[in-house]
């Protein structure tokens, strides 16, 4: 097996931080954690939100390893791994400092890869799915027949999050764009209804779609340009989630609007979890979802691919908008 490796580092630079890549030695799995070759990792919006932070006037930064989800094969068990893994096994999984050829993880993080499914597509799973699971399930307790609004319904989580919506059995799901041309493929998806935001009369849109009773959840991506009007659109004692604020962090809404229809604000992150919350999130996921996974019921949708090594044009491809579901990026070929 290889002593060294290629790896992906953030460097903080007084203007934030910036990609640099490097030959390290392949690191060894310590005790309950196993080593895995990555074949391909995905790529997350939330990687480059958090540069312009990363400035090395702050003096507790240092060069960390970037990307957090992988797809590869087992190549060596640390000390008291159980589970039935093996060396060989292939496997995905969210982890630190996937962008490597190699990375080491703690053995609750894997997830075994569905039968003949390319290391790309398994790629495109453990993030998003996790993050739309534990949205949906665990912090809007979504229950069967509830409706579910997932905006930027074409984005990486937005797909799987309708998805997982949809195989709860929530009803109806909906999803929201600014692209028309993206709603076939939401729909094909399971979205019932597709929503689009650059339409002044949206909201109504959505009453409509609900026989005027509003949305019992939303699960956002975008962030403070909509929320008044989600807070609009939520029925009494709806949950909105704010997963993602990608177009901007600030929003101002009515709060006499929530405090009348005694509406939920919850926030979610994975950044300060700690390692046992990230791992149990995980678990959850693969408890209630693996049977879907393995039947096709619930899919990994991926855009396109990237080589490693132009890891820049997959970021600025994800800052254009215009894909529908992941960007992966190809560690190395497959044998």
């Amino acid at each position: 097996m290889e002593t060294t490796m290629r790896a992906v580092f953030v460097v903080p630079t007084p203007v934030g931080g910036v990609y640099e890549y490097r030959e390290i030695p392949v690191p060894a799995p310590r005790a309950g954690e196993v080593l895995v070759r990555v074949f391909a990792a995905g790529t997350n919006r939330g990687e480059l939100i958090q540069l312009p932070a990363l400035r090395s006037d702050n003096p507790a930064l240092r060069p960390i390893r970037a990307g957090i989800e992988f797809a590869g094969e087992i190549a060596a068990l640390g000390e008291g791994v159980d589970g039935g893994w093996s060396t060989g096994d292939r496997v995905m999984g969210r982890g630190p400092g996937c962008y490597a050829e190699f990375t080491s993880v703690n053995q609750r993080a894997l997830m075994r890869i569905p039968e003949g499914m390319p290391w790309a597509e398994a790629a495109a799973i453990p993030n998003v799915f996790i993050t739309a699971h534990d949205a949906i399930v665990t912090a809007a307790a979504v229950r069967a027949g509830e409706s579910v609004m997932v905006t930027a319904g074409s984005s990486g989580v937005g797909t799987a999050a309708i998805q997982v919506a949809r195989c709860i059995g929530a009803n109806p799901v909906l999803a929201t764009t600014r692209s028309p041309a993206k709603a076939g493929a939401l729909r094909a998806l399971g979205a019932g209804e597709v929503v689009d935001t650059s339409k002044p009369e949206w909201v109504d849109e959505v009453a409509t779609a609900t026989d005027k009773h509003g949305v019992d959840a939303i699960i956002d991506q975008v962030g403070g340009p909509m929320l008044p009007d989600n807070i609009a659109a939520l029925a009494i004692k709806g949950r909105l989630v704010s997963v993602g604020r990608n177009a901007a962090r600030v929003g101002y809404c009515d709060m006499d609007e929530v405090a009348r229809k005694r509406a939920s604000i919850i926030g979610v992150t994975f950044r300060t979890r700690t390692a046992e919350e990230t791992l149990s999130a995980g678990e959850r996921f693969a408890a209630g979802m693996t049977a879907a996974l393995l039947s096709g019921a619930i899919k990994p949708v991926m855009d396109r691919t990237f080589p490693l090594e132009r890891l820049a044009d997959a970021h600025r491809y994800m800052l254009s908008d215009t894909q529908t579901g992941k960007i992966v990026v190809i560690i190395r070929q497959a044998p």
